[in-house]
């Protein structure tokens, strides 16, 4: 495949994807501490990054297919 933008779909699935483990990231991280540990990560933080990642997706995408 030589196109360099995704496609509506591909965009469609790499951020159902992305929110799927954002969730789950921030899940553990609240399990973490809820156990009692200390998590290197903060609860947030996955939120936070995966929402610039779901943004780069978007601007690499097609414009027709684009938020």
């Amino acid at each position: 495949m030589s196109a360099t933008k995704f496609n509506g779909f591909e965009k469609y699935f790499i951020q159902t994807a992305l929110r799927h483990a954002i969730e789950q990231a921030e899940v553990d991280v609240l399990a973490t501490e809820s156990a009692g540990k200390r998590s290197i990560y903060a609860p947030g933080y996955f939120t936070m990054v995966g929402n610039e990642i779901i943004d780069k997706v978007n601007s690499m995408t097609l414009k027709r297919y684009q938020d």
